[in-house]
């Protein structure tokens, strides 16, 4: 991409932009080299004319939301970035049913829902992230998914603007969608099913009480690496297969749960994507294969 007409265009639309923004320093597991550019609008309305002033020149770009379950190659990358976090966004709620913008943070939604006695995601709890990310990854915890109270998704798309679009135009699967393929989630419509707040905010705590007691999230991790298999638990598969506190480097699988990967200092994305490439090989030699859950850009 011609970098002068990037440089312009976030001018024109009112961004932050950069040549030398590490990436490490946006993604919770710290690991990550340095885009073609870095921009990172502070509306939605600069977001909207950045992407459509990229899209018509072309050039490859990214879009980074809260950085929760990624890992990015050291060095320099061959692409942008357009980073979507913290804009302004809301949540408009009417009776059980709320409009929230894609860079609301995943714990506020969830704990906006559960204190208004509003039941479909208080499994949820402490989950990282932004509404965006898990609109695109169909974010769930504990039996609840993002798919299950998903009624629209607003899109930022090539040519078209912002278009709403039922839930049922898309295909959410176990952590994963087609969202990505038709444009940017700009935000989303939601229904939930009014319980009893007291039993709600209960289930709530439950949750989040044991995700912090079986998970690393106060370390430096994009959460799971792996997708369950069907029928396990990837944390269950790479404990027995010796993998739980295994480091190569700066990089390890948690002591707390074997699916979490860690960067305990200085952590390089050779070393991180080799041990989570020894671990899959080990599970597939074991008959099972696994699919990455956490996003991997190189």
């Amino acid at each position: 991409m011609d970098l002068e007409h990037a440089r312009h265009l976030a001018l024109e639309a009112g961004c932050h932009y950069s040549e030398a923004e590490p990436l490490a320093k946006h993604l919770r597991l710290g690991i990550g080299g340095v885009p073609a550019f870095y921009l990172k609008p502070e509306t939605w309305a600069g977001a909207e004319r950045a992407l459509a002033g990229l899209w018509a020149f072309g050039g490859p770009f990214k879009i980074l939301g809260g950085g929760s379950n990624l890992m990015a190659d050291d060095g320099p990358l061959a692409f942008g970035v357009v980073h979507l976090q913290r804009l302004g966004g809301r949540m408009l709620w009417d009776a059980s049913s709320v409009e929230a913008d894609a860079d609301v943070p995943m714990p506020a939604l969830v704990a906006e829902s559960v204190r208004r006695g509003l039941a479909g995601l208080e499994g949820m709890g402490g989950v990282p992230g932004t509404v965006g990310g898990g609109v695109v990854m169909n974010a769930g915890a504990f039996g609840n998914d993002m798919a299950a109270v998903l009624t629209e998704v607003a899109l930022i798309e090539p040519g078209e603007g912002r278009r709403w679009h039922p839930a049922s135009d898309f295909a959410f699967e176990y952590r994963g969608s087609d969202v990505v393929a038709k444009g940017v989630v700009r935000g989303c419509r939601l229904t939930f099913s009014p319980q009893d707040p007291v039993d709600l905010k209960a289930r709530f705590e439950k949750a989040k009480a044991l995700r912090e007691a079986t998970q690393p999230w106060r370390a430096a991790t994009a959460g799971s690496v792996f997708k369950n298999p069907p029928g396990d638990a990837a944390g269950r598969l790479l404990e027995e297969l010796g993998f739980k506190g295994r480091r190569r480097g700066g990089a390890g699988f948690s002591e707390r749960h074997a699916n979490f990967l860690v960067n305990h200092g200085g952590a390089t994305f050779a070393d991180a994507f080799a041990l989570c490439e020894e671990a899959r090989g080990a599970a597939a030699e074991s008959g099972i294969a696994l699919e990455y859950e956490m996003e991997i850009w190189r």
